[in-house]
């Protein structure tokens, strides 16, 4: 009968017509998961269509679009041609075989941000009819499916259907970083209200999202009100300040605010972020491109000047003293300066760091359980030349499995702890886990902090050859591909004559076992005494 049936289509595959509406689509589930301020809940940010894969890195929602263009290539034209013709037939048919073929398309593939832009311009060129069937239809991707690719393209041509009825829909779906530029572009061409509603999503999210936001609105004619939030509130997300640190500081008016004789604390605390975040340029430019960094610094470094001493601000001034005094021949904003300016700067600063005593405070910050005041503590610590080997000692006595306490531990050891610190590992680490047999792994994920320990101690290990031999071969049975590598990189440092016959057995057997290729071959020329690569 099949075949029958073919030869009547003029033998045209017939394809199976796929479920593709749900009640339980992603805009369901991030409705459910809208906290009282209007922003989704941490839980939220894995959406209910997250890959189960075996690799461990997981890329941030909206990293992926912020970071790929267009695709030019024949592949991506021929899979726009594709859309276009199966989303002509929707338009003008409703078509329900070129609705399902069309879903099909847009979700075999991981990343679509590299041919939207080109589809669209394709859509606009044909003039398609918006109703009876594409409006509906965009309007199911968006809000009907549980695919994050379905989705975006549901928000980007309901964006260009002239019809504001799913604006509400569109605004929640924005609240998650994944779709926020699209949620962004659609609102362009849909809202009543665009810099009121782009500012309302911008205080929302925190992510990717948010730096694309925030970018986008700063191009806009804005009110006070919102140019002291960009000040205020618009640079911070969780990814780095520095993405939108310059942004903020032009379009906000920072140097206008701090020129005023006298600023509050909030404003302050914010132009410290947004100038220190300015000076680490690197992932985005900073003050290399803001006109004003030479009034902006002077005026800060004035407002300093009638506050009291604390740890915050004694690393913000410090931070502006390193960067004033790097090389102007290396430092292409310190050219543009007049050098008594920058004199002038350096003086007041190391005044500054010198009028207060932060002794004590620094000692109450390094017995902090909150992360972020031990960490303040540790900087203002090291930068004031106060010993830290007993706070990191005891820190880690207290989380035996936090990596980042033994990477303290072991880069600021002498040779007098080398053995307390060897005892220690072998009694409070997870050996038998640790050791649990090579993977290509990255260890990145749950037991992230395990590896990272691990590695610190191997890494340690380099410098005393046959001490601490039972880590090594634990490292060298490490499931974490990175610690095997370390392993290997501690016994060149050893030198053969060091091994022990247990030792070199453990390399031969994981010589003809090792799952990562390059790693293999560091084994192969370790044992034939040959230098690595």
């Amino acid at each position: 009968m099949i075949d029958w049936i073919k030869k009547i289509l003029n033998n045209e595959d017939l394809k199976e017509i796929p479920e593709w509406e749900t009640d339980n689509s992603i805009l369901v589930y991030l409705k459910r998961n809208i906290k009282e301020d209007g922003s989704l809940n941490q839980s939220a940010e894995k959406l209910p269509d997250e890959k189960k894969v075996d690799a461990e890195i997981k890329f941030m929602p909206g990293l992926l679009d912020a970071t790929f263009g267009a695709d030019v290539s024949d592949k991506s034209n021929t899979r726009i041609k594709q859309l276009v013709r199966l989303i002509n037939k929707i338009a003008k048919n409703g078509d329900s075989q070129s609705k399902s073929d069309f879903y099909r398309e847009i979700t075999e593939n991981d990343n679509v941000i590299e041919i939207i832009d080109e589809f669209l311009n394709k859509l606009i060129q044909n003039s398609l009819p918006v109703e009876p069937y594409l409006f509906d239809y965009a309007n199911k991707l968006a809000t009907k499916t549980n695919n994050r690719n379905a989705v975006k393209f549901g928000i980007a041509i309901l964006g260009l259907c002239e019809n504001k009825k799913p604006i509400n829909d569109i605004k929640i779906l924005g609240l998650h970083d994944e779709f926020s530029v699209f949620s962004t572009v659609a609102l362009s061409n849909l809202s009543d209200n665009l810099v009121n509603d782009l500012w309302e999503l911008a205080k929302r999210v925190q992510g990717w999202g948010k730096i694309q936001i925030v970018d986008r609105l700063s191009e806009m004619e804005l009110n006070d009100e919102i140019k002291d939030w960009l000040v205020l509130e618009g640079y911070k997300n969780n990814i780095m300040y520095e993405y939108l640190a310059l942004t903020c500081a032009k379009n906000g008016m920072l140097n206008e605010k701090l020129s005023s004789e006298s600023i509050d604390d909030n404003l302050y605390s914010s132009a410290s972020d947004i100038i220190i975040s300015l000076m680490d340029e690197g992932p985005a430019v900073g003050m290399s491109c803001y006109d004003d960094s030479c009034e902006t610094i002077k005026n800060f470094i004035r407002h300093s000047k009638t506050r009291n001493l604390n740890i915050s601000t004694y690393l913000a001034l410090h931070r502006i003293k390193d960067y004033l005094e790097e090389s102007p021949e290396e430092n292409e904003t310190l050219k543009k300066w007049n050098q008594n300016d920058v004199s002038n700067c350096l003086i007041d600063i190391i005044e500054l760091l010198h009028s207060k005593d932060l002794t004590t405070e620094v000692q109450t910050a390094l017995k902090s359980s909150d992360d972020l005041e031990y960490w303040n503590g540790k900087q203002a610590a090291q930068k004031l030349g106060i010993d830290l080997w007993d706070t990191f000692w005891e820190r880690l006595k207290q989380n035996p499995l936090d990596g980042s306490a033994w990477y303290d531990v072991t880069a600021n050891a002498k040779e007098s702890n080398v053995d307390e610190i060897i005892d220690f590992a072998i009694k409070n680490l997870p050996l038998e886990f640790l050791g649990s047999g090579p993977k290509d792994s990255t260890g990145i994920g749950d037991d992230f902090h395990k590896h990272y320990s691990l590695e610190n101690v191997i890494t340690f290990l380099g410098n005393y050859p046959k001490r601490g031999e039972k880590l090594i071969l634990v490292g060298l049975d490490s499931p974490a591909t990175r610690n095997r590598n370390m392993a290997i990189r501690v016994l060149v440092k050893w030198k053969m004559e060091n091994w022990s016959k247990e030792l070199t057995k453990k390399l031969k057997r994981l010589k003809e076992m090792e799952p990562n290729a390059d790693t293999k071959k560091k084994i192969e020329r370790l044992l034939n005494g040959e230098e690595l690569n």
